[in-house]
């Protein structure tokens, strides 16, 4: 056991059995039926409707065969994956560190159910809802792939995105009429100036152009002669990413470009270069659209009051009596993630009275009686609000959290829709301040709270045992003068940027970003396998898989000392061989 990739055959030597074959197609044929379907569920549940602006409602009352069939296309996916294992005995393939890692996870997040009274089946849904997308890795990882093989999923996969950046331009453009064409019936976005394409929330747009901008800086960086048409194409994408205006993604893109940049340690200029676009047009939305400059106004002004009047201020006892008019809030929607699968993102503002003070009364101006109290706490920030609420709950239970399926999250909200006011949060319960997604607006809040300090440092140590032989790789390719293969700089970019967006949504656990990311990190691990095992010739950029930049051959005659030398620098890590 170790936390390595191990090895495969090189390309030549394929498998023989022609069952073996077929699997590792069809696997590869039911991961692009996935990942289109999730990149078009929630259009295909508006067109089946009916659907409502309230995402609660959709839960259950929106068309559900696109659910059902998503779930279809998961478990057909792991039947085949277990199939390819037995029939070819690839079990030394899984026994790297980040399998050992991902079973102790499970273990501790199963731990944290039962000494939390979860029953049986709610832990498996919610184990199911956090792992969907780990089916997609492992898949990859039992299929023998090729680069034609890689190549068709790519394409077919490029031109559903490439029709939602079109869309998302149109929209950018045209405005309202562009988001009724589409049958969406919220028009929260069209109002915020926010495109979402054929997606229900502008973030998952964002999402699924964020890791196609790193897929494009990845091969960036190692790539010897870029044409101008690939900017021409990177500048489409970015200014697309940029009508989402979704932060989260922006700052994900940043981090993954520089982690990209610092690994290959090449083409750094061009790195940044992505890196000023994505800033400039981000900025020009801003500048351009008054709505979308209000909206980031907002929202930081909101995070800094949310500060000043922490979650449980509006309860404490008032100061002295101050006479002043009860104020009329202005409603404004909220910027929090959806339900998982719905098929609108309709994120309302708070409305309670330590939210937003909507409980005031209203009337008219010679109505209203100066009162002899504290007025209600301002508009805050509701990601802020969940934090300092966690960081007063969950010392009380720190170790194992409030049990899987309990806390904030679709298994949660279909379980129990009142799980919010559940006494072990403390005796008024989750204060949600009105907030109406289903899921609370950060993965890594929602994780910490069903599983503790204990899930969540074994979460982090399964990310890392992921990404490190990804990065050992990278260190021994360098050392012997050759450049990563893109699919490792992807990987390992495409797990940061996820690590990122979980902050600011439930993204690591809805039905879209999943399957993408452990699509890019399975195609990472193949590349790395690969390279491994095939003598690194080539001159130049060689795809998405392969290994660009090889150094020229050296024809000169080495001595003992610098063959034996030479070799244990290139002797593969532990795992490879």
């Amino acid at each position: 056991m170790n936390g390595s990739i191990p090895s495969v055959a090189p390309a030549t030597n394929r498998p023989t059995r022609p069952i073996s074959g077929l699997l590792s197609t069809a696997i590869v044929v039911v991961v692009g039926a996935l990942l289109v379907h999730v990149l078009l569920e929630t259009w295909a549940q508006v067109l089946s409707g009916p659907t409502s602006v309230d995402p609660r409602a959709n839960l259950d009352g929106s068309a559900q065969w696109p659910k059902q069939l998503k779930t279809a296309l998961y478990l057909g996916l792991a039947g085949l994956t277990v199939v390819k294992v037995v029939v070819d005995r690839l079990w030394h393939r899984f026994r790297t560190g980040a399998d050992l890692a991902l079973l102790v996870l499970g273990l501790v997040m199963v731990l944290a159910g039962l000494v939390n009274d979860s029953s049986m089946s709610l832990m498996g849904e919610a184990l199911f809802v956090y792992f969907r997308g780990v089916i997609v890795f492992y898949a990859l990882r039992a299929a023998e792939l090729n680069a034609t093989m890689i190549r068709r999923l790519l394409i077919v996969v490029a031109v559903v995105v490439s029709v939602n950046v079109l869309l998302a331009l149109i929209q950018m453009v045209v405005g309202e009429p562009a988001y009724r064409v589409l049958g969406w019936v919220d028009l929260t976005w069209s109002e915020q100036s926010r495109a979402q394409g054929l997606l229900s929330h502008p973030n998952h747009l964002g999402h699924v152009l964020g890791l196609t901008m790193l897929g494009f800086v990845a091969w960036l960086a190692i790539a010897t002669d870029v044409r101008r048409r690939w900017w021409a194409v990177a500048a489409v994408v970015a200014v697309a990413m940029s009508a989402t205006q979704s932060r989260e993604t922006l700052l994900g893109v940043l981090i993954g470009a520089v982690v990209i940049a610092v690994v290959a340690r090449t083409n750094t200029r061009r790195v940044l270069a992505v890196c000023l676009l994505v800033v400039l047009c981000t900025v020009a939305q801003i500048a351009a659209r008054p709505d979308n400059r209000a909206e980031w106004e907002r929202r930081i002004g909101n995070a800094f009051t949310s500060f000043d009047h922490p979650a449980g201020s509006e309860s404490s006892p008032p100061g002295p009596a101050t006479a002043r008019p009860t104020p009329t809030p202005t409603a404004r929607p909220d910027d929090g993630s959806t339900t998982s699968g719905s098929p609108k993102a309709s994120a309302k503002p708070p409305t309670s009275p330590g939210a937003s003070g909507a409980g005031a009364p209203h009337g008219s101006p010679a109505a209203v009686a100066p009162q002899p109290t504290h007025s209600p706490a301002p508009v805050r920030e509701i990601r802020v609000l969940y934090l300092q609420q966690a960081a007063k709950i969950l010392p009380h239970q720190p170790l194992l959290g409030f049990g899987i399926g309990q806390f904030g999250g679709v298994v949660a909200e279909k379980d129990n829709p009142n799980w919010h006011k559940n006494p072990k949060f403390g005796p008024g319960g989750f204060n949600r301040y009105g907030f109406q997604a289903v899921q609370v607006d950060s993965f890594w809040l929602h994780l910490v709270m069903e599983v503790g300090v204990l899930g969540f440092g074994a979460y982090l140590v399964w990310l890392f045992m992921i990404a490190k032989p990804l990065l050992a790789r990278t260190r021994q390719l360098r050392r012997t003068g050759h450049r990563p293969a893109p699919a490792v700089l992807w990987g390992i970019a495409a797990i940061i940027f996820a690590c990122i967006v979980g902050f600011l949504s439930p993204s690591m656990e809805d039905p879209l970003l999943p399957p993408l990311l452990w699509t890019i990190v399975g195609l990472a691990w193949w590349a790395a396998r690969r390279s491994t095992s095939i003598d690194q010739k080539e001159d130049g950029p060689t795809g998405i898989g392969g290994s660009a930049g090889a150094r020229e051959d050296d024809t000169r005659i080495l001595a003992t000392d610098e063959i034996l030398a030479h070799a244990r620098q290139v002797r593969p890590p532990a795992g490879f061989r």
